[in-house]
């Protein structure tokens, strides 16, 4: 006999019993999905634009933008360009809540680029064993990446250095063992250079990430030279954020590791000093940056290519004209500013913004602060207004500090 709880099986023959009609259940109440940074964005943008009683051509006016892209942008249907949130800020009045939220914004959209990446099949070259002419050819490709990046800025690079980096990494487990040394050395300096990309965009974190992984991939293989620039990368990193003891640590680290040549001690020279300038120490950087300078002469004598190459005098230039603004705000001492500006100048000087647009941004800004800070409002303000209208990254930031400057 069954239980009332369960069926007795059903035989050849038998009638079918006829079951009861379940009562469907009412559905759970849906649940609130998260807002997408993207959507979020849109919205308060949205908000911002009417608040001002702007519409979205006019905007688009504004900001050097057609109002279809304005329009797609307030409803989520693509991503904020770069340069546009900070301005978009400070146009639209808007207390800093556009600019908070492009942080978030880009977040999202590296992390969905992280999530496609991962699901999607690898192509067959990834994983096919590299042999010498395609390792040759992707190492001549790095080449003609950096001319690129020394002239535009390596922000338009990341995506393609990061799958170069990637493929790299995979094919050196294919790779035959005597070549191992070689794709993962080449992989290191992939990740060198999509690190500084990033760091050109102002995305630290993302830049840290990439040197500490060449890094690693450099100490493996013993490649000094390559060590030695990731060191100081980082180092520079953490200049940057204005983190001075951290910023030390890194370019002594980077003298250590330095092979001897006078070229890569010369860099690593360069990054002690924006270290030493962060900490107010004006002894340590003048002597450091003599050094810097010493080495780049000995590196010319020995035919030893210094890290920026045919450069070398503009390189030093920006280094002793920023470092004594970084006294001067650590100081505020009038004299640091002044000599800032003077050796900002004659930087400026020597570069043409055709050739080196990026560059050219960068160090203007830079003078604009430095002027500010030598209480030369005028000239400041002035030098900032001939900054291209959409800047962005690490030019965005020094443009921002000038201002601060100019504004005390």
């Amino acid at each position: 006999m069954a239980l009332p709880h369960e069926r007795s099986p059903t035989l050849p023959g038998d009638p079918v019993p006829s079951l009861p009609t379940p009562t469907s259940p009412s559905p759970p109440p849906p649940r609130a999905e998260p807002e997408s940074a993207r959507l979020r964005f849109g919205r308060r943008l949205r908000h911002w634009r009417e608040a001002r009683g702007l519409s979205q051509a006019e905007l688009g006016r504004l900001l050097g933008y057609h109002n279809s892209l304005i329009s797609r942008v307030e409803n989520a249907l693509r991503w904020p360009p770069p340069g546009m949130p900070a301005r978009a800020d400070e146009l639209l009045l808007a207390c800093g809540e556009l600019a908070d939220l492009w942080q978030t914004v880009r977040q999202e959209r590296e992390r969905l680029g992280e999530l496609a990446a991962a699901t999607r099949p690898p192509a067959a070259a990834d994983t096919a064993p590299p042999d010498a002419a395609a390792v040759e050819m992707l190492a001549h490709l790095l080449a003609v990446y950096r001319a690129a990046a020394d002239r535009i800025g390596g922000e338009e690079l990341a995506a393609v250095l990061e799958h170069h980096a990637r493929t790299l990494a995979r094919r050196q487990h294919t790779a035959p063992y005597e070549s191992h040394a070689a794709v993962r050395s080449l992989a290191a300096q992939y990740a060198e250079l999509a690190g500084w990309a990033h760091f050109e965009g102002d995305r630290r974190a993302r830049a840290l990430s990439w040197y500490a992984t060449g890094l690693e991939w450099a100490r493996t293989t013993g490649d000094q030279a390559t060590t030695t620039a990731l060191l100081v990368r980082q180092s520079t990193l953490h200049w940057w954020r204005g983190d001075a003891a951290a910023a030390l640590a890194l370019a002594e680290a980077a003298r250590t590791a330095a092979p001897a040549r006078p070229g890569l001690q010369a860099w690593a020279a360069v990054a002690r000093a924006h270290a030493h300038a962060l900490a107010g120490e004006a002894p340590l950087v003048r002597r450091t940056l003599t050094d810097a300078r010493r080495l780049t002469t000995a590196a010319r004598r020995s035919g030893d290519p210094t890290p920026w190459a045919a450069g070398a005098e503009l390189v030093l230039a920006v280094a002793h004209g920023t470092c004594q603004r970084d006294l001067a705000v650590r100081t505020g001492r009038t004299v640091h500013a002044r000599s800032a500006v003077a050796r900002l100048e004659a930087a400026l000087r020597t570069l043409d913004p055709a050739a080196r647009p990026r560059d050219h941004a960068l160090v203007t800004a830079r003078l604009a602060g430095a002027l500010a800070l030598a209480g030369r409002s005028g000239a400041a303000a002035a030098l900032l207004a001939r900054l291209p209208p959409r800047t962005a990254g690490r030019i965005a930031r020094e443009q921002r500090r000038a201002e601060e400057w100019l504004r005390t």
